[in-house]
């Protein structure tokens, strides 16, 4: 089978569409699990989704569509439009959706569990004022859902398929609520489309199940931009404890009294005793920004100096756990977000005596809010769900080396791993590299002037390259060490700052696509992932050194891991993160027919990369080379 266009694609295919569509054919067929990689603006959406549709038309099946991102979910959305003939609806968590909350500061920043109970106290109040005939109620948008003319509504949004902000819009026009309309308008769709939570959280799993009314087996799974799936499972089945939260918990407590856990100790004599033990535990261990701790460390601490053996220390933590839940009841009774600080100190100190000893490691970190952290080496815990679902299709534009995505996140072995070329002429883009310059530590402490010779080639590519930069660093660190080139007569510089505001941001980007220059920017950020910059808004991408992940702690037991479990920890946690970073740099250039770009990686160790950058090419003056790229190729077309 080498191409395939099913009935219902609404598009005139592009070149590798029919053969992408195919292999999801073939793996839907045989109830198979797909990984696949095509590069940015291929149609990655409408070729999972064509094929994906008729096949659940014709076997029955329903569809997840889990994205990291809103503009993601809108996408989806709107494809299925185009498609025509399926309903389809997205779903958000209660932060996004719950109109209250997006009234409130306080809800806005409650916690998916928080929010929870507080609407679920909401919703019995709501009942209870029907019930006594008030007009007057806790939650009007929950009363005004449960008293409207659902057929009429679930009729209205089957027919338009609205986006999530354009079913928000409609839901605070009419007082309804958004959130719970979604749960039962879940049962009808065909595709239910939401933020990777609502699958890979149990809890949250088995509820978006139960809406949908559907059973694992009958699931087709689509992950979209997969390749953030195994850092974000990692992060899922983590925890961490900062001195903050200690903080605000003996704040709690000073409010409830300081309430004895037992006869001897105090809720705050226990909060001083972790915070002693936690900053003893940072000035032993911490090494530059992070430190791997013995396994017993905390536990030992607490039990020697409490003078308790383990039942006992567990029999203390229920007691926190149920101060905790005395609060949290307490800010209920008074119709507050249930949050509790005390409550938090239980849950993680529960979750740090337990922990898996095979799939952790126990870590404290530094910086001005130091603190403790259970951080899970094995994504699989988490994501190894995927495996009781009908199929699941895995895609993105970085997924290289696939085979390390597979095996991280348990995919059987028979898994189709497929690579798919560029949509777009392979003549509208080019990469260079060259010889004598280095970010890699060793390097530079080698050569004092290496530094000096990182930004000569950045200058040069700047004061001779008469196109739209943007120059992406490895790290803050190095983009401050290097600066800003003096380059005369070039346009305006845009410096994206380490902690700068969404908003902040945006307005810089937008200013730059306007206006044109040279944007300063991080590999692996915002800029490098998630933004679009089409035509001529961007033509040249600088990578400034390799992108190899910082040798913390954490770093080291993740690859320490790996090399236990697959043989290949620098392979499977060093190469492919930097592999995937400078694909995504590099990746903004091209995404349309029209569009040209050259890329440039100042580091002659892009040579090991070769096999990802097929048009890679060393060259001793990169500024000549990108101009006569263009040169050449915009002759052609005129």
């Amino acid at each position: 089978m080498t191409g395939y266009i099913p009935d219902l694609f609404p598009y005139t295919p592009r070149k590798t569409q029919p053969e992408i569509m195919a292999s999801i054919k073939k793996c839907l067929d045989r109830g198979k699990h797909m990984v696949y990689q095509a590069s940015t603006g291929s149609g990655k959406t409408i070729c999972t989704l064509a094929p994906v549709l008729e096949f659940t038309a014709r076997e029955d099946k329903r569809i997840v569509y889990l994205t990291r991102t809103n503009s993601q979910q809108k996408q989806v959305i709107r494809e299925l439009r185009s498609i025509g003939g399926f309903y389809g609806i997205g779903m958000q968590g209660r932060n996004n959706t719950c109109l209250l909350a997006l009234n409130d500061e306080e809800l806005a920043n409650g916690n998916a569990d928080e929010l929870s109970k507080y609407c679920s106290d909401r919703k019995k109040e709501v009942i209870s004022q029907i019930g006594e005939g008030k007009k007057n109620f806790s939650c009007p948008y929950y009363a005004g859902l449960i008293q409207c003319d659902l057929h009429e509504l679930r009729e209205h949004v089957k027919k338009d398929v609205p986006t999530v902000d354009e079913f928000l819009d409609t839901c605070a026009e009419r007082g309804f609520c958004a959130y719970e309309l979604s749960k039962i308008l879940a049962r009808d769709a065909v595709l239910v489309t939401a933020p990777y939570v609502y699958f890979f959280m149990p809890v949250i799993r088995r509820r978006l199940l139960e809406w949908m009314e559907v059973e694992m087996s009958d699931l087709i799974v689509i992950v979209d931009e997969a390749h953030n799936l195994p850092d974000y499972a990692r992060e899922l089945a983590s925890a961490e404890l900062r001195t903050v939260t200690l903080e605000r918990a003996t704040g709690e407590s000073d409010e409830f009294g300081d309430p004895k856990i037992n006869e001897k100790l105090s809720i705050n004599g226990l909060i001083r005793l972790l915070k002693a033990i936690l900053l003893d535990t940072v000035d032993e261990f911490i090494v530059d920004e992070d430190g791997l701790i013995p396994p017993n460390q905390v536990r030992s601490e607490l039990l020697h100096t409490l003078g308790l053996n383990s039942n006992q220390l567990g029999g203390i933590i229920k007691d926190l756990k149920l101060q905790g839940d005395i609060v949290q009841q307490r800010r209920r009774d008074e119709k507050k977000l249930p949050r509790s600080y005390i409550h938090a100190v239980a849950e993680f100190l529960s979750f740090w005596m337990s922990m898996d000893r095979a799939e952790y490691i126990k870590l404290v970190n530094g910086g001005a809010n130091p603190g403790l952290e259970g951080y899970c080496l094995d994504p699989a815990r988490i994501t190894e769900s995927l495996n009781y679902c009908y199929a699941s299709i895995h895609q993105s534009g970085t997924l290289e080396p696939m085979d390390e995505y597979k095996d991280s996140i348990g995919l059987p072995f028979d898994t189709d791993l497929k690579k798919f070329p560029s949509s777009f002429p392979e003549e509208n883009k080019s990469s260079f590299y060259m010889r004598g310059v280095s970010t890699q530590y060793e390097a530079i402490n080698r050569d004092k002037t290496m530094t000096k010779k990182l930004r000569t080639y950045l200058s040069d590519i700047i004061a001779k390259v008469d196109r739209n930069i943007i120059v992406f660093f490895p790290s803050y660190r190095l983009l401050d060490d290097i600066g800003i080139p003096a380059v005369d007569g070039c346009g305006k510089f845009y410096v994206e700052a380490q902690g700068m505001s969404q908003p902040d941001l945006m307005g810089m980007v937008d200013e730059f696509k306007e206006r044109g220059g040279v944007l300063l920017s991080v590999i692996g950020g915002r800029i490098s992932e998630g933004m679009d910059f089409p035509g001529k808004e961007l033509e040249v991408a600088v990578v400034v050194g390799i992108p190899y992940p910082k040798p913390t702690a954490k770093q080291r037991g993740l690859q320490h891991y790996y090399d236990l479990k697959f043989g290949k920890g620098w392979d499977y946690t060093v190469k492919a993160p930097a592999v995937r970073k400078i694909l995504q740099a590099t990746g903004r250039l091209v995404r349309s027919e029209e569009d040209l770009g050259a890329a440039v990686i100042v580091d002659e160790r892009a040579v090991h990369f070769k096999p990802y950058l097929k048009e890679l090419r060393l060259v001793e003056e990169p500024s000549r080379e990108v101009n006569k790229f263009f040169d050449i190729n915009e002759s052609q077309r005129t």
